[in-house]
């Protein structure tokens, strides 16, 4: 990588993975097949792409490893991170949402009170219960968490819902939306960029903000 010039992160393997890199070439920028690298520069411009878990992407940039990034914002909400959203992207538009089986006997959120709950979004579940004044146990697992009810040890589960299908697929329905989330360029609040990658940045978000105004 050459120090000079700009490193953003993008998902490696995952839900945002695919739309980002079509995002990327879509703006114009030209690089090699990113499957088979941690990292890739582009030809066209001084960028450099970087490949990592959506869960690192925050910390990298907080830390100023990267000078921007592609996340989710349910990865901001989850990580409290001290970074700043540039621009939304308008892709891997999604809801954080509770869900409950479709024979449940529960009708609104309320009747969760001291429901057992998996996610793999704790810190986001525990806020939103708290400032209902819901009182739950929450359970945090690492991924499949629609199985839980089926295994008789979830009451109701939070977790990102775009179609539905999945959900469906579990005969399970979402009873209330927690927030709304899409992919945004991220930056660090505080750090301190040459003046070249400043312009660097500038050009950049300007050519991300013309895919979707």
């Amino acid at each position: 990588m050459k120090s000079k010039n700009l490193k953003l992160a993008i998902q490696k393997n995952g839900r945002l993975t695919e739309d980002a890199i079509s995002f990327l070439r879509s703006s114009g920028l030209q690089f090699e097949n990113y499957k088979q690298k941690l990292f890739s520069s582009c030809k066209n411009f001084p960028l450099e792409i970087v490949y990592v878990r959506d869960d690192d992407i925050p910390d990298y940039v907080e830390s100023g490893a990267v000078d921007l990034g592609i996340v989710g914002q349910n990865i901001l909400n989850e990580s409290n991170k001290d970074v700043k959203n540039i621009i939304n992207l308008n892709f891997g538009i999604c809801s954080l949402s509770i869900a409950i089986p479709e024979n449940s006997n529960i009708k609104v959120v309320k009747q969760l009170i001291n429901a057992r709950i998996f996610t793999t979004y704790p810190n986001s579940t525990e806020k939103y219960f708290r400032k209902k004044n819901i009182p739950v146990k929450i359970m945090t697992v690492s991924g499949s968490v629609e199985i839980t009810p089926a295994l008789g040890i979830a009451d109701a589960i939070v977790d990102l819902v775009a179609t539905g299908r999945t959900l469906a697929l579990n005969n399970l329905k979402v009873i209330e939306k927690i927030y709304d989330s899409q992919a945004t360029l991220i930056a660090g609040k505080n750090n301190n960029l040459p003046e070249g990658k400043k312009i660097l940045m500038q050009k950049l978000i300007k050519r991300f903000k013309k895919l979707i105004i």
